[in-house]
């Protein structure tokens, strides 16, 4: 009996069993392929795992872990890091409090399985246990779209042999570290899920086959995977922005009957996403929230008062974690412990005075019944007002300082060395440099040259995909303005800061038909290009930094320019907007060596330039980053 057959056979023995995987991959996944994006990733991101802190930020995350798993929600004890007063920590009523407590709560269950299996067994062969198994999985699964056995026996033998490798080279991990684990975990499960969901709505829109392509080059070709174990919100607003557009896409599928009431709820629950991610980022989570309402109200089928009502107590319970948190630190509803220490910008402090009192002083006694109606009204408003002065502000930044935009956004390494405020090399990519693929999106030039208005009302309206097109502009747009006046700065590696950009990027210049017709016609030759470029251009890149560069500021530009070099040809490859026969095959040739570039300094900044004291969950990626040693 093969193994196919007895595989076959079991599920005709457990039909309820088999009945709840199938609703769990339809939930959670999508689709068998769905769930083998979602453990690819895994795999990728658990190669790349590093058991260190890569920014100081992160010490006030661990250490917010640290207490609240002890039941204190202020900091009570440095665990980690110099002290209690680490980048990202404010102080209220003379205790330190942390941010993002949204995953930190979501924490707490690594914290408890991860102390579980220290328990039981030493924790590096525990973590390096998981991560085989999760490759295992990935071997099951693609074992099903393969003729014979090959796959399924001769990958298990490779996952043993793999898993005996990292248990004969593992070295003790510090178990004193369990909270930062388990904030890495959480992260890498959530970010995890972005080439998931991002696989799954373009596998709607389109075909499968562009679905899985589209989660290639987001995961292969954009920072996802070096930010997906770093304790910051980075990885998780990619996750967030990506499933937002999902639903939005889902709350206007045409549908009769009861799939009628799965359009309502996914446009509810496109809301509730942004409010729960208040509880990571207020700021980043009110921009998401203004782009969302701009698009979905004016575009939605719907917008009666008893469906606009249920959208707003979906949105208001989303806010409830975020609301209680502020209450319990602060006082405030709306002031997060990010906004608690003063000033008046969104990005990091605003506080501003106190709203309601002054102003009625002075009405007389006719509003001072009014007064704490007047009071609360000014306090919700205010910070809409304070993101309309840091979209202005960023557009100011645009006009009147281009220099600074462009090295942001297109090339970092002749900005003098301004980019690093601390005197060491700089180590800043922008954000075209960390992702080259991006310049793709040049090709909706042609496209708006082709466009034509709509002649009539009735061709205003937009269809499913169309909406999603409209919020990912607008968002990519609203997160651009936003950061502009803060752009560059130092210690951002690849633009963290302007994160949502690269699922939105990808996403925006997928959709455009020249790149859409090239990667379904010729996705074999993109597949083999990625492939040839990290295998064999990798290679090349290894010796030609052994051989030729000098500290990691040198390493940095050289795989900048690797990375315009190939952003170039692409570029115009774009414009030109050409998809057949050699055109459409000169573009999947460029997009997999955009797409490959980026795979190369991912691999390259994880095993040496980033290593942070051989610190790899696997064993065995640190012996190669020993081995490797460039300069």
């Amino acid at each position: 009996m093969t193994a196919t057959e007895f595989v076959g056979r079991l599920r005709q023995r457990t039909p309820a069993l088999s009945n709840t995987r199938e609703t769990a991959y339809s939930v959670l996944f999508g689709d068998r392929f769905g769930l083998a994006v979602f453990l690819a990733t895994v795999v990728l991101f658990g190669l790349v795992w590093r058991t260190a802190f890569l920014i100081n930020d992160s010490y006030t995350l661990a250490n917010g872990l640290y207490s609240l798993s002890n039941g204190q929600l202020a900091m009570t004890e440095a665990v980690y890091g110099p002290g209690l007063d680490t980048p990202g920590a404010s102080r209220y009523g003379g205790q330190w409090y942390a941010r993002n407590y949204g995953v930190i709560v979501l924490s707490l269950p690594a914290v408890f399985v991860l102390d579980l299996l220290t328990a039981v067994v030493e924790l590096r062969i525990a973590l390096v246990a998981l991560w085989s198994l999760a490759l295992l999985a990935l071997v099951v699964q693609c074992s099903h779209y393969t003729d014979g056995d090959w796959v399924l026996y001769g990958g298990t033998v490779a996952v043993l042999g793999l898993f005996g490798l990292n248990v004969a080279l593992a070295q003790p991990l510090d178990a004193g570290r369990t909270h930062l684990y388990a904030l890495q975990l959480t992260h890498l499960l959530i970010a995890a899920f972005t080439p998931v969901v991002f696989y799954r709505l373009l596998s709607r829109m389109h075909t499968r086959r562009l679905g899985l392509l589209s989660a290639v080059v987001l995961t292969a070709g954009t920072p996802l995977a070096f930010w997906a174990t770093v304790p910051k919100r980075h990885a998780v607003t990619g996750t967030v922005v990506v499933c937002i557009a999902y639903c939005l896409y889902r709350s206007r599928k045409p549908a009769d009957g009861p799939v009628i009431t799965q359009r309502r709820t996914f446009r509810a629950l496109a809301y509730a996403l942004v409010g729960l991610y208040a509880w990571v980022h207020a700021p980043e989570a009110l921009l998401l929230c203004v782009a969302l309402a701009l698009v979905d109200i004016p575009t939605a089928p719907d917008n009666s008062p008893r469906t606009l009502a249920r959208i707003g107590i979906v949105f208001a319970l989303s806010l409830l974690p975020f609301i209680l948190t502020n209450i319990a630190i602060s006082g405030s509803p709306i002031k997060p412990p990010r906004l608690i220490s003063g000033g008046g910008s969104l990005g990091g402090d605003g506080t501003g005075g106190t709203s309601g009192g002054g102003g009625s002083g002075g009405s007389g006694g006719l509003l001072t019944p009014l007064a704490p109606l007047l009071g609360t009204v000014e306090s919700g408003v205010r910070p809409l007002l304070l993101l309309g002065g840091e979209l202005v502000s960023g557009l100011k930044t645009l006009q009147q300082q281009p220099d600074d935009v462009y090295h942001a956004f297109v090339r970092s390494g002749s900005a003098d060395g301004a980019l690093d405020n601390t005197g060491e090399e700089s180590v800043n990519l922008s954000l075209l440099e960390s992702a080259p693929v991006l310049v793709a999106m040049l090709g909706a030039l042609p496209v708006l040259r082709r466009l034509r208005l709509p002649s009539s009302m009735a061709d205003r309206t937009l269809s499913a995909d169309r909406v999603v097109d409209a919020f990912a502009i607008t968002a990519f747009v609203g997160v651009v303005l936003l950061y502009n006046s803060r752009l560059p700065l130092h210690a951002q590696v690849t633009a963290r800061y302007l994160f949502p950009l690269y699922p939105l990027g990808v996403y925006l210049f997928v959709r455009l038909p020249a790149v859409r017709k090239s990667l379904a016609d010729h996705w074999d030759v993109f597949l083999w290009t990625v492939a040839g470029t990290v295998l064999i251009g990798g290679q090349v890149t290894v010796v030609f930094v052994a051989l030729t560069v000098n500290g990691i500021g040198e390493a940095f530009q050289l795989h900048a320019l690797l990375a315009l070099g190939i952003a170039i040809p692409l570029g115009i490859w774009a414009l030109c907007g050409r998809s057949e026969d050699r055109a459409g095959q000169a573009g999947a040739v460029l997009l997999g060596a955009a797409t490959g570039v980026a795979t190369v300094f991912l691999l390259l900044t994880t095993v040496e330039y980033y290593a942070l004291g051989d610190s790899h969950l696997l064993p065995m990626m640190r012996a190669l980053g020993e081995l490797l040693a460039l300069y």
